[in-house]
């Protein structure tokens, strides 16, 4: 694209399906300000997909500003992260779901549930599709908060093994409870919301192909993406919804 002299040349594309953060200092650099606008970011995102042969909907919106956003707390951070583990990991570690329970009871962390958690652990049913998949959503989260190296939306599986360490090994009457607090040093926003836009567009596509019988584009996982873009919208605090359970991940065009 030609550009007059005049005019700044444009950051580079996203590189959103390859992480970039260097995650040997592990610092909080979200003061830092960042030069991609809403309407650039958009076109790196519409790049990144195009380069794919995903689907594009040039009518979808652009999202926030990154002064815009106000980003979740390390502290909110890590009581979701507890509540994503407990109906995710934890109960690949628990005997039942009252052993899940009494854990988070034992240290005073029940709070940590949102609603439809806690209806899933307390009647005992089978994981609905929305609780199935929460691990995804645990991952993504556990990105945001500096405790997985790298995410990928290909076949490549993240590695939550850092904020899995966070967490008991087993359950038991005497497992210690969760590590996470000195711990969390939160992403770059501009990182973030780099994820938030390349996400809402590519929900649009995973939709676009749900609705006309098509596979997923690009063989990606629909249920990760879903999972990550609640994740990321309960991030950056998404029409002020505090509640997890209702977090919007609406991919409609205009407004």
């Amino acid at each position: 694209m030609w550009l007059p002299p005049s005019q700044p040349k444009p950051p580079p594309p996203l590189s959103c399906y390859c992480d970039t953060w260097d995650n040997s200092t592990h610092e909080n650099l979200d003061d830092q300000a960042s030069t991609m606008t809403p309407e650039l970011r958009k076109e790196a995102s519409e790049l990144q997909l195009h380069k794919r042969g995903i689907r594009i909907n040039v009518g979808l919106h652009v999202i926030e500003a990154d002064e815009e956003v106000q980003l979740r707390s390390a502290q909110e951070v890590e009581k979701r992260l507890i509540g994503l583990w407990a109906v995710s990991y934890g109960m690949q570690l628990a005997t039942d779901h009252q052993q899940i329970i009494q854990y988070l009871d034992d240290h005073g962390l029940l709070n940590c549930l949102s609603e439809q958690e806690r209806q899933f652990l307390y009647e005992n049913k089978d994981a609905s599709p929305s609780l199935r998949f929460r691990r995804h959503a645990f991952d993504f989260l556990a990105w945001c908060a500096g405790l997985v190296p790298k995410i990928d939306l290909g076949h490549k599986a993240c590695d939550p093994s850092l904020a899995l360490a966070c967490f008991p090994a087993e359950i038991t009457s005497t497992s210690a409870a969760p590590t996470l607090s000195d711990k969390i040093k939160l992403r770059r926003k501009d990182s973030i919301m780099d994820w938030s836009d390349l996400l809402y567009r590519l929900h649009w596509a995973v939709r676009h192909a749900v609705l006309n019988h098509k596979p997923s584009p690009g063989n990606i996982d629909g249920e990760m993406v879903r999972e990550w873009h609640q994740a990321v919208n309960w991030m950056c605090c998404y029409e002020e919804e505090n509640d997890w359970d209702k977090v919007s991940t609406e991919t409609t065009a205009g407004g």
